[in-house]
């Protein structure tokens, strides 16, 4: 079997593959580490860590976010800009 013909038929499923384990990773080395966390210190601490985390996804994440967003809008949506070249 030559490349091609093996990547036509084991391609797709080798990237799925690739793919997952890393989505997989993104999600569990996270939760793996507030695992620990919570087992070392107890679950105080870790419920701490994690509204701590929650509070800085929902305000510092969000407005840098909502700001990038101005920006783009700003220059690649505004019709006033547009007419004004």
């Amino acid at each position: 079997m030559d490349f091609a013909l093996f990547m036509e038929r084991y391609g797709y499923k080798i990237l799925l593959g690739i793919m997952a384990a890393v989505i997989i990773g993104l999600f569990a080395i996270p939760a793996l580490g507030i695992a620990t966390l919570i087992k070392t210190y107890g679950l105080g601490i870790g419920l701490v860590f994690l509204i701590v985390a929650a509070a800085y996804g929902f305000t510092v994440w969000r407005r840098s976010a909502e700001a990038y967003a101005k920006a783009h809008g700003k220059y690649f949506y505004d019709d006033k800009w547009y007419k004004r070249k």
